[in-house]
C-alpha cells in the first residue's frame, strides 16, 4: 500500500483520488450498509458521475427489503457545497428517483462548513414534511465517521481471503489519510494566530462552534468568502432582523482574525444601502455607555452585505487568549443586539 500512501502525502484534498479509493470501498465491503444503516445492502456496480454529473458516483444495489434500489454520492474534500446545488439534487431524488438515496461524503474542510443542520434547513424547504417513521431521503457521513465504519472488522464479512485483505489493507490506508486530513485543523492550538493559515481558522471556527461559553457561536455557519484580494474563512451568526420579514439583518462575522459587524441589505432594498449603513455607523457612536471593545468605523462598499465597523484583529496581542476571545465576542453580540433595536422602524 506504499503507492496509495505516496498519493495521499502528495495530493490529500484531490477528490478525484478520494473517488477512486471510495469507489472501490464502497463497492467491496458493507460501507453502504452502515452509511445508509440498511441492514444487507449490497453495492453490485457502479458508475462515475451520473445524471449529466449531477451527482460524483452512483451504486446500483441490492436492498433485502426493496426500498433502495440506486446511491447516488456526492463527495466534498475541502470544498463548499452550495444550496443551489444541493436544491438540484435533492428536486431529481424527488422527482424522478424515489427509489434512490443520497449520500453527502463530506471530508476535511468540508465536515466543517457542509453541517448536518444546514442540510437540514435547506431540505425542509424543498421536501414537504414526511412521517417520522419515512426513511430518510439523504446522509451526511463525514470523515470521523467513515474512520469508524472502515475500522469494523465486520465491513469486510462475505469476502474471500484474499479480497479480504486487499480491502482491508485499502481502508487502512485509507483511515490515515482521513485522520492526515482531520490533523490540520486542530494545530491552532499549539500555533501562535499570526501563523495561522486556512485549515487553522477552520478549526479554531470550529472549535468554537462546539463549545457552549462563547456567545451564541454554537449558531455559526463556516464558509470560505472569495475576494479580489483572495478571501479568507468566514464564521457568521447572531442574524438579527432589523425590519418585518427580515428582508434587512445586523450579523456578527469573523473573516480570519478581523470580527465585523455586518449589515445586509438585499438586491431588491439596494437603493437604500448606503443610508442604512449610515444609520448604523450613527447609532454605534451614540450607544451608551461606550462599547468595552474598540470598534473602528469601516469605509462604505456598496453590496448586499457590507461592514460598518470592525476589531480589526481579536488576536492583536499575539497570542490565543481564550478568555480575551470571549469578551471580545461576548461585547461584540451586546453592541449587535443594542443597534438593532435602535435601528429597527417604530411600531
Amino acid at each position: 500500500m506504499a503507492a496509495i500512501d505516496l498519493l495521499f502525502d502528495h495530493k490529500s484534498d484531490s477528490e478525484r483520488l478520494h473517488q477512486v479509493l471510495l469507489s472501490v470501498l464502497l463497492l467491496r465491503s458493507r460501507l453502504l450498509e452502515r452509511v445508509l444503516g440498511v441492514p444487507g445492502l449490497q453495492a453490485l456496480d457502479f458508475d462515475w458521475e451520473p445524471e449529466r454529473r449531477l451527482y460524483d458516483l452512483a451504486f446500483t444495489v441490492q436492498d433485502p427489503s426493496g426500498g433502495i434500489d440506486r446511491v447516488l454520492v456526492e463527495l466534498k474534500v475541502d470544498s463548499g457545497l452550495e444550496q443551489e446545488q444541493f436544491e438540484r439534487q435533492l428536486a431529481h431524488l424527488r422527482d424522478k428517483a424515489p427509489k434512490s438515496r443520497l449520500v453527502y461524503l463530506v471530508l476535511g474542510l468540508s465536515a466543517i462548513t457542509v453541517t448536518e443542520p444546514r442540510l437540514t434547513q435547506w431540505s425542509a424547504k424543498l421536501l414537504p414534511p414526511r412521517e417520522p417513521t419515512a426513511p430518510p431521503l439523504w446522509f451526511r457521513c463525514d470523515a470521523a465517521e467513515l474512520s469508524q465504519y472502515l475500522a469494523d472488522p465486520e465491513l469486510l464479512s462475505g469476502l474471500d481471503q484474499a479480497s479480504r485483505r486487499d480491502v482491508r489493507d485499502l481502508a487502512s490506508a485509507y483511515r490515515d489519510a482521513l485522520q492526515s486530513l482531520s490533523d490540520r485543523t486542530r494545530r491552532f492550538a499549539t500555533t501562535p494566530p499570526a501563523r495561522w493559515r486556512d485549515p487553522d481558522f477552520y478549526g479554531f471556527f470550529a472549535d468554537c462552534r462546539s463549545r457552549d461559553d462563547i456567545g451564541h457561536m454554537r449558531t455559526a455557519n463556516i464558509s470560505y468568502e472569495a475576494n479580489p484580494k483572495s478571501g479568507f474563512i468566514a464564521c457568521n451568526w447572531l442574524w438579527t432582523p432589523i425590519s418585518p420579514g427580515e428582508p434587512l439583518r445586523l450579523y456578527l462575522q469573523l473573516e480570519n482574525a478581523k470580527l465585523c459587524l455586518k449589515l445586509k441589505v438585499p438586491e431588491e432594498q439596494k437603493s437604500q444601502r448606503r443610508q442604512l449603513w449610515i444609520a448604523a455607523q450613527a447609532a454605534l457612536r451614540t450607544l451608551a455607555p461606550k462599547p468595552s471593545i474598540e470598534l473602528v468605523e469601516s469605509n462604505y462598499h456598496n453590496g448586499v452585505h457590507m461592514t460598518f465597523a470592525a476589531v480589526p484583529d481579536v488576536f492583536a496581542s499575539g497570542q490565543l487568549d481564550l478568555n480575551l476571545f470571549k469578551a471580545q465576542v461576548t461585547a461584540a453580540e451586546a453592541v449587535l443586539t443594542k443597534l438593532a433595536e435602535k435601528l429597527k422602524p417604530a411600531p
